[in-house]
Protein backbone atom coordinates (compact mmCIF):
# COMPACT_ATOMS: atom_id res chain seq x y z
CA UNK A 1 0.00 0.00 0.00
CA UNK A 2 2.60 2.48 0.65
CA UNK A 3 4.63 1.56 -2.54
CA UNK A 4 1.46 2.59 -4.57
CA UNK A 5 1.18 5.85 -2.84
CA UNK A 6 4.41 6.55 -3.60
CA UNK A 7 4.10 5.62 -6.86
CA UNK A 8 0.90 8.50 -7.17
CA UNK A 9 2.52 11.41 -5.77
CA UNK A 10 6.09 10.64 -7.68
CA UNK A 11 3.49 10.56 -10.64
CA UNK A 12 2.03 14.12 -9.70
CA UNK A 13 5.23 15.56 -8.86
CA UNK A 14 6.30 14.36 -12.43
CA UNK A 15 3.10 15.82 -13.84
CA UNK A 16 3.45 19.38 -12.69
CA UNK A 17 6.89 19.26 -13.97
CA UNK A 18 5.59 20.69 -17.31
CA UNK A 19 3.30 23.63 -15.82
CA UNK A 20 5.86 24.83 -13.72
CA UNK A 21 8.66 24.60 -16.04
CA UNK A 22 6.14 26.55 -18.90
CA UNK A 23 4.18 29.13 -16.77
CA UNK A 24 5.06 32.94 -17.64
CA UNK A 25 6.16 35.58 -15.40
CA UNK A 26 4.94 39.17 -16.36
CA UNK A 27 6.26 42.04 -14.09
CA UNK A 28 5.24 45.61 -13.75
CA UNK A 29 7.72 47.06 -11.13
CA UNK A 30 6.02 50.80 -9.90
CA UNK A 31 9.10 52.47 -11.58
CA UNK A 32 7.68 51.29 -15.07
CA UNK A 33 4.77 53.61 -14.69
CA UNK A 34 5.57 57.03 -15.43
CA UNK A 35 3.37 60.01 -17.16
CA UNK A 36 4.09 62.32 -20.19
CA UNK A 37 3.68 65.57 -17.55
CA UNK A 38 4.89 64.56 -13.65
CA UNK A 39 3.48 67.91 -12.89
CA UNK A 40 0.44 69.16 -15.21
CA UNK A 41 -2.01 71.46 -14.83
CA UNK A 42 -6.03 70.54 -14.33
CA UNK A 43 -7.69 70.51 -18.00
CA UNK A 44 -4.55 69.32 -19.79
CA UNK A 45 -4.33 65.37 -21.06
CA UNK A 46 -1.92 63.18 -19.73
CA UNK A 47 -0.52 59.92 -21.31
CA UNK A 48 0.34 57.23 -18.49
CA UNK A 49 2.61 54.68 -19.55
CA UNK A 50 3.27 51.09 -18.21
CA UNK A 51 6.37 48.96 -19.22
CA UNK A 52 6.12 45.23 -18.66
CA UNK A 53 8.87 43.01 -18.27
CA UNK A 54 8.40 39.35 -19.31
CA UNK A 55 10.62 37.64 -17.18
CA UNK A 56 10.01 33.95 -18.79
CA UNK A 57 11.58 31.92 -21.57
CA UNK A 58 7.92 32.01 -24.05
CA UNK A 59 5.63 34.87 -25.16
CA UNK A 60 2.83 36.07 -23.72
CA UNK A 61 -0.49 37.73 -24.66
CA UNK A 62 -2.48 39.61 -21.89
CA UNK A 63 -4.17 43.10 -21.02
CA UNK A 64 -3.32 46.22 -19.54
CA UNK A 65 -5.54 47.80 -17.56
CA UNK A 66 -5.13 51.35 -15.87
CA UNK A 67 -7.56 52.50 -13.06
CA UNK A 68 -7.18 56.14 -11.49
CA UNK A 69 -9.58 56.60 -7.91
CA UNK A 70 -10.57 53.07 -8.64
CA UNK A 71 -12.28 54.26 -11.78
CA UNK A 72 -10.40 52.49 -15.17
CA UNK A 73 -9.20 54.96 -17.66
CA UNK A 74 -9.68 54.25 -21.46
CA UNK A 75 -10.12 50.58 -22.37
CA UNK A 76 -7.97 47.68 -21.19
CA UNK A 77 -5.05 47.41 -23.55
CA UNK A 78 -3.43 44.68 -25.48
CA UNK A 79 -0.46 43.18 -25.07
CA UNK A 80 2.05 41.32 -26.48
CA UNK A 81 5.50 40.24 -24.75
CA UNK A 82 8.26 38.13 -26.15
CA UNK A 83 10.40 36.25 -23.53
CA UNK A 84 12.94 37.79 -21.62
CA UNK A 85 11.33 41.42 -23.98
CA UNK A 86 9.49 44.46 -22.62
CA UNK A 87 6.40 46.25 -23.81
CA UNK A 88 4.96 49.40 -23.34
CA UNK A 89 1.00 50.35 -23.84
CA UNK A 90 -0.31 53.50 -22.81
CA UNK A 91 -3.88 55.47 -21.44
CA UNK A 92 -4.61 59.19 -22.11
CA UNK A 93 -6.56 61.02 -19.25
CA UNK A 94 -7.91 64.61 -18.75
CA UNK A 95 -7.83 64.73 -15.03
CA UNK A 96 -9.13 68.02 -12.96
CA UNK A 97 -7.30 69.81 -9.99
CA UNK A 98 -6.72 66.87 -6.83
CA UNK A 99 -4.46 64.35 -5.86
CA UNK A 100 -4.86 61.08 -7.18
CA UNK A 101 -4.17 57.45 -6.53
CA UNK A 102 -3.29 55.75 -9.82
CA UNK A 103 -3.36 51.99 -10.63
CA UNK A 104 -2.04 49.80 -13.41
CA UNK A 105 -2.70 46.12 -13.53
CA UNK A 106 -1.37 43.16 -15.71
CA UNK A 107 -4.58 40.92 -16.73
CA UNK A 108 -5.61 37.95 -18.13
CA UNK A 109 -2.36 36.35 -19.60
CA UNK A 110 -2.57 33.91 -22.08
CA UNK A 111 -0.10 31.50 -20.47
CA UNK A 112 -0.72 32.43 -16.91
CA UNK A 113 1.60 33.74 -14.60
CA UNK A 114 3.57 32.11 -12.09
CA UNK A 115 3.72 35.19 -9.92
CA UNK A 116 1.07 37.55 -9.88
CA UNK A 117 1.82 39.48 -6.95
CA UNK A 118 4.25 41.14 -9.04
CA UNK A 119 1.42 42.21 -11.61
CA UNK A 120 -0.04 45.69 -10.11
CA UNK A 121 1.66 48.50 -9.39
CA UNK A 122 0.40 52.01 -7.18
CA UNK A 123 1.18 55.69 -7.37
CA UNK A 124 -0.49 57.53 -4.66
CA UNK A 125 -1.16 60.52 -3.64
CA UNK A 126 -0.18 62.22 -7.81
CA UNK A 127 -1.17 65.84 -8.02
CA UNK A 128 -2.30 67.86 -10.77
CA UNK A 129 -2.36 71.51 -9.57
CA UNK A 130 -3.72 75.17 -10.99
CA UNK A 131 -2.13 78.18 -12.50
CA UNK A 132 -4.86 80.32 -11.12
CA UNK A 133 -3.12 83.63 -12.70
CA UNK A 134 -1.65 81.58 -15.37
CA UNK A 135 2.17 83.23 -14.43
CA UNK A 136 3.88 79.76 -14.68
CA UNK A 137 4.06 79.49 -10.93
CA UNK A 138 1.43 76.69 -10.07
CA UNK A 139 -0.86 77.29 -6.95
CA UNK A 140 0.58 75.10 -4.65
CA UNK A 141 4.17 77.18 -4.44
CA UNK A 142 2.68 80.84 -5.56
CA UNK A 143 2.10 82.96 -2.90
CA UNK A 144 -0.33 84.86 -5.26
CA UNK A 145 -2.65 82.95 -6.56
CA UNK A 146 -4.63 85.35 -8.52
CA UNK A 147 -1.96 87.85 -9.10
CA UNK A 148 -4.16 90.62 -7.79
CA UNK A 149 -0.62 92.16 -5.41
CA UNK A 150 -2.32 91.05 -2.10
CA UNK A 151 -0.52 87.62 -0.79
CA UNK A 152 -2.90 84.81 -0.44
CA UNK A 153 -2.27 84.39 3.52
CA UNK A 154 -3.20 87.77 3.90
CA UNK A 155 -6.07 87.46 1.73
CA UNK A 156 -7.39 84.80 3.95
CA UNK A 157 -7.37 87.37 6.90
CA UNK A 158 -8.93 90.00 5.34
CA UNK A 159 -11.73 87.83 4.10
CA UNK A 160 -11.34 88.57 0.60
CA UNK A 161 -10.81 85.49 -2.19
CA UNK A 162 -7.20 84.65 -2.94
CA UNK A 163 -8.35 82.76 -6.51
CA UNK A 164 -9.91 85.75 -7.66
CA UNK A 165 -8.16 89.47 -8.07
CA UNK A 166 -11.34 91.25 -7.78
CA UNK A 167 -13.50 89.94 -5.23
CA UNK A 168 -16.51 92.16 -4.70
CA UNK A 169 -16.79 92.74 -8.96
CA UNK A 170 -16.67 96.49 -8.98
CA UNK A 171 -13.71 96.47 -11.57
CA UNK A 172 -10.89 97.15 -8.93
CA UNK A 173 -8.64 93.88 -8.27
CA UNK A 174 -8.25 93.68 -4.27
CA UNK A 175 -4.86 95.27 -4.31
CA UNK A 176 -5.84 98.67 -5.05
CA UNK A 177 -9.57 98.23 -4.09
CA UNK A 178 -9.34 100.49 -0.40
CA UNK A 179 -12.89 98.64 0.06
CA UNK A 180 -12.09 94.92 -1.51
CA UNK A 181 -15.30 93.96 -0.25
CA UNK A 182 -17.58 96.86 -0.96
CA UNK A 183 -18.78 96.85 -4.46
CA UNK A 184 -20.11 99.94 -4.04
CA UNK A 185 -17.01 101.47 -3.07
CA UNK A 186 -13.15 101.40 -5.04
CA UNK A 187 -11.02 104.58 -3.57
CA UNK A 188 -10.77 106.87 -1.03
CA UNK A 189 -8.80 109.91 -2.14
CA UNK A 190 -9.13 111.88 1.36
CA UNK A 191 -8.01 109.22 3.23
CA UNK A 192 -10.85 109.59 5.79
CA UNK A 193 -12.49 106.10 5.79
CA UNK A 194 -15.33 107.20 3.28
CA UNK A 195 -15.23 106.24 -0.04
CA UNK A 196 -15.63 108.32 -2.85
CA UNK A 197 -19.21 107.69 -3.55
CA UNK A 198 -20.93 108.19 -0.38
CA UNK A 199 -18.20 110.94 0.57
CA UNK A 200 -19.66 114.48 0.55
CA UNK A 201 -15.86 115.99 0.00
CA UNK A 202 -13.72 113.97 -1.85
CA UNK A 203 -10.35 115.89 -1.03
CA UNK A 204 -11.44 117.06 2.10
CA UNK A 205 -11.20 121.27 1.27
CA UNK A 206 -13.92 122.03 2.49
CA UNK A 207 -16.19 122.72 -0.54
CA UNK A 208 -18.71 120.01 -1.45
CA UNK A 209 -18.22 117.86 -4.58
CA UNK A 210 -21.21 119.50 -5.94
CA UNK A 211 -19.87 123.35 -6.06
CA UNK A 212 -15.67 121.61 -6.32
CA UNK A 213 -14.33 122.13 -10.19
CA UNK A 214 -11.96 119.72 -8.90
CA UNK A 215 -13.50 117.79 -6.07
CA UNK A 216 -10.11 115.32 -5.70
CA UNK A 217 -7.65 118.51 -5.78
CA UNK A 218 -7.63 119.85 -2.43
CA UNK A 219 -5.85 123.13 -3.91
CA UNK A 220 -8.67 124.06 -6.03
CA UNK A 221 -11.75 124.74 -4.15
CA UNK A 222 -13.64 127.01 -6.55
CA UNK A 223 -12.80 130.22 -5.94
CA UNK A 224 -10.40 130.61 -8.89
CA UNK A 225 -11.98 131.55 -11.87
CA UNK A 226 -10.41 129.80 -14.83
CA UNK A 227 -8.53 132.10 -17.79
CA UNK A 228 -9.94 133.73 -20.39
CA UNK A 229 -9.13 131.61 -23.65
CA UNK A 230 -6.97 133.51 -26.17
CA UNK A 231 -8.03 135.00 -29.14
CA UNK A 232 -6.93 132.95 -32.22
CA UNK A 233 -4.18 134.98 -34.38
CA UNK A 234 -5.45 136.79 -37.41
CA UNK A 235 -4.34 136.87 -40.78
CA UNK A 236 -4.24 133.12 -41.16
CA UNK A 237 -6.01 131.90 -44.06
CA UNK A 238 -8.03 128.93 -43.36
CA UNK A 239 -8.26 126.57 -45.90
CA UNK A 240 -11.16 124.25 -46.16
CA UNK A 241 -10.25 120.62 -44.61
CA UNK A 242 -6.82 122.03 -43.08
CA UNK A 243 -5.78 123.14 -39.27
CA UNK A 244 -3.04 125.39 -38.57
CA UNK A 245 -0.83 122.77 -38.58
CA UNK A 246 -1.94 121.78 -41.99
CA UNK A 247 -3.27 118.55 -41.13
CA UNK A 248 -6.54 117.68 -43.16
CA UNK A 249 -9.45 115.58 -43.67
CA UNK A 250 -9.94 113.34 -40.23
CA UNK A 251 -7.13 114.72 -38.31
CA UNK A 252 -8.41 118.17 -38.41
CA UNK A 253 -11.66 117.20 -37.08
CA UNK A 254 -10.25 115.48 -34.33
CA UNK A 255 -11.06 111.70 -36.05
CA UNK A 256 -8.16 109.35 -36.68
CA UNK A 257 -7.82 108.54 -41.07
CA UNK A 258 -8.66 104.66 -41.84
CA UNK A 259 -4.97 103.76 -42.90
CA UNK A 260 -4.49 103.60 -46.43
CA UNK A 261 -4.28 99.41 -47.63
CA UNK A 262 -1.25 98.26 -47.86
CA UNK A 263 -0.24 96.51 -50.91
CA UNK A 264 0.55 92.39 -50.78
CA UNK A 265 4.26 91.79 -50.67
CA UNK A 266 5.29 88.68 -52.62
CA UNK A 267 6.89 86.44 -50.58
CA UNK A 268 10.66 86.35 -50.57
CA UNK A 269 10.78 82.77 -50.89
CA UNK A 270 8.68 79.52 -51.16
CA UNK A 271 8.47 76.68 -49.12
CA UNK A 272 9.10 73.55 -50.49
CA UNK A 273 7.72 70.31 -49.15
CA UNK A 274 11.36 67.80 -47.83
CA UNK A 275 11.53 64.27 -48.47
CA UNK A 276 13.17 63.29 -45.61
CA UNK A 277 16.15 60.19 -46.32
CA UNK A 278 17.33 57.85 -43.58
CA UNK A 279 21.25 56.85 -43.84
CA UNK A 280 21.84 53.54 -44.23
CA UNK A 281 22.58 51.09 -41.04
CA UNK A 282 26.20 50.96 -42.35
CA UNK A 283 27.02 54.62 -42.24
CA UNK A 284 24.82 55.59 -38.94
CA UNK A 285 28.15 57.30 -36.86
CA UNK A 286 26.18 55.67 -33.71
CA UNK A 287 23.23 53.60 -32.66
CA UNK A 288 20.34 55.45 -30.88
CA UNK A 289 17.56 53.51 -28.82
CA UNK A 290 14.50 53.31 -29.82
CA UNK A 291 11.20 52.28 -27.54
CA UNK A 292 7.70 52.00 -29.21
CA UNK A 293 4.79 52.65 -26.88
CA UNK A 294 0.99 51.93 -28.54
CA UNK A 295 -2.50 51.90 -27.39
CA UNK A 296 -5.26 50.20 -29.37
CA UNK A 297 -8.32 53.23 -29.78
CA UNK A 298 -10.60 50.55 -31.88
CA UNK A 299 -10.76 47.08 -33.35
CA UNK A 300 -8.61 48.10 -36.35
CA UNK A 301 -6.93 51.33 -34.94
CA UNK A 302 -3.71 52.20 -32.94
CA UNK A 303 -2.24 55.18 -31.54
CA UNK A 304 1.67 55.07 -31.71
CA UNK A 305 4.22 57.59 -29.72
CA UNK A 306 8.16 57.14 -29.19
CA UNK A 307 9.21 56.77 -25.72
CA UNK A 308 11.62 60.03 -25.31
CA UNK A 309 10.81 61.81 -28.45
CA UNK A 310 13.22 64.98 -29.48
CA UNK A 311 11.31 67.16 -31.22
CA UNK A 312 14.53 67.65 -33.46
CA UNK A 313 14.74 64.07 -34.47
CA UNK A 314 13.35 62.30 -37.84
CA UNK A 315 11.03 59.82 -37.62
CA UNK A 316 9.93 57.52 -40.14
CA UNK A 317 6.96 55.42 -39.63
CA UNK A 318 6.11 52.03 -41.52
CA UNK A 319 3.10 50.33 -40.49
CA UNK A 320 3.72 46.72 -42.64
CA UNK A 321 0.68 47.91 -44.25
CA UNK A 322 2.13 49.85 -47.26
CA UNK A 323 1.59 53.25 -45.38
CA UNK A 324 4.68 55.63 -43.86
CA UNK A 325 4.01 58.30 -41.45
CA UNK A 326 6.50 61.04 -40.65
CA UNK A 327 4.78 62.42 -37.22
CA UNK A 328 6.19 61.53 -33.58
CA UNK A 329 2.84 59.90 -32.42
CA UNK A 330 0.62 58.62 -35.39
CA UNK A 331 -2.45 57.36 -35.11
CA UNK A 332 -3.12 54.78 -37.77
CA UNK A 333 -6.07 51.97 -38.64
CA UNK A 334 -4.85 48.75 -40.19
CA UNK A 335 -6.73 47.70 -43.63
CA UNK A 336 -8.05 44.78 -41.81
CA UNK A 337 -7.45 41.65 -39.63
CA UNK A 338 -3.52 39.81 -39.63
CA UNK A 339 -0.63 40.59 -38.28
CA UNK A 340 1.66 43.33 -38.94
CA UNK A 341 4.96 44.37 -38.19
CA UNK A 342 5.36 48.45 -37.13
CA UNK A 343 8.94 49.63 -37.85
CA UNK A 344 10.16 52.99 -36.99
CA UNK A 345 13.57 54.24 -38.15
CA UNK A 346 14.84 57.55 -35.87
CA UNK A 347 17.39 59.64 -37.16
CA UNK A 348 19.16 62.78 -35.75
CA UNK A 349 21.67 65.58 -37.08
CA UNK A 350 24.69 64.12 -36.24
CA UNK A 351 24.21 61.18 -38.06
CA UNK A 352 22.86 58.74 -35.38
CA UNK A 353 20.09 56.17 -36.81
CA UNK A 354 17.83 53.57 -34.30
CA UNK A 355 15.28 51.38 -35.29
CA UNK A 356 12.39 49.71 -33.49
CA UNK A 357 9.76 47.41 -34.16
CA UNK A 358 6.20 46.43 -33.02
CA UNK A 359 4.16 43.65 -33.44
CA UNK A 360 0.39 44.31 -34.24
CA UNK A 361 -1.99 41.44 -34.30
CA UNK A 362 -5.65 42.08 -34.89
CA UNK A 363 -8.14 39.08 -34.74
CA UNK A 364 -10.71 38.75 -37.62
CA UNK A 365 -13.82 38.16 -34.88
CA UNK A 366 -14.74 41.50 -33.71
CA UNK A 367 -17.80 43.35 -33.19
CA UNK A 368 -15.48 46.07 -34.48
CA UNK A 369 -14.84 44.61 -37.96
CA UNK A 370 -17.47 45.55 -40.57
CA UNK A 371 -17.67 42.36 -42.49
CA UNK A 372 -18.52 40.93 -39.17
CA UNK A 373 -21.13 43.32 -38.57
CA UNK A 374 -22.69 42.31 -42.09
CA UNK A 375 -22.17 38.04 -41.28
CA UNK A 376 -24.19 39.24 -38.10
CA UNK A 377 -26.71 41.14 -40.14
CA UNK A 378 -27.30 38.36 -42.56
CA UNK A 379 -27.09 35.98 -39.84
CA UNK A 380 -30.27 38.08 -37.86
CA UNK A 381 -31.98 38.58 -40.83
CA UNK A 382 -32.28 34.58 -41.79
CA UNK A 383 -32.95 34.35 -38.42
CA UNK A 384 -36.16 36.12 -38.51
CA UNK A 385 -37.18 34.83 -42.10
CA UNK A 386 -37.09 31.36 -40.82
CA UNK A 387 -39.15 32.47 -37.92
CA UNK A 388 -41.60 34.19 -40.38
CA UNK A 389 -41.58 31.01 -42.91
CA UNK A 390 -42.00 28.41 -39.81
CA UNK A 391 -44.63 30.47 -37.92
CA UNK A 392 -46.59 30.51 -41.26
CA UNK A 393 -46.31 26.67 -41.62
CA UNK A 394 -47.49 26.26 -38.31
CA UNK A 395 -50.35 29.23 -37.97
CA UNK A 396 -51.38 30.71 -41.21
CA UNK A 397 -51.54 27.29 -43.34
CA UNK A 398 -54.05 26.18 -41.21
CA UNK A 399 -56.13 28.99 -40.91
CA UNK A 400 -56.17 29.55 -45.25
CA UNK A 401 -57.03 25.61 -44.99
CA UNK A 402 -59.93 26.28 -42.96
CA UNK A 403 -61.40 29.37 -44.73
CA UNK A 404 -60.84 27.55 -47.99
CA UNK A 405 -63.46 24.73 -46.35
Amino acid sequence: MMKFLRLIVASGAVLLIPASAFAADLALPKENVYFSNIKPLAGEIVRIYATVKNQSQQDVRASVKFSVGGAQVGGVQPLTVLAGQSSTVFVDWGPLEGYYDIAVSVINPDAGDENPDNNAAEITDFLVDLDTDKDNIFDTIDMDDDNDTVEDGLERIKGTNPLKPDTDNDGANDGVDEFPLDPNEKYDNDKDGIGNNADPDNDNDGTANGDDPAPFDPNITGKERPAAPEPEPSGVERVSGQDDRGQSGSAASGVEAAPAPQAQQEPEYAVEEVTYTFPDASEAAYALSVSIAKSRANWNTYEFDVLGADPSFVYLWDFGDGTYSQEPSPRHSFPGSGEYAVTLSVSDADGGLGVGEERISIGFWNIGNLLVQLIVGCLALAALLLAGYLGYQAFGQGLFQKKSA
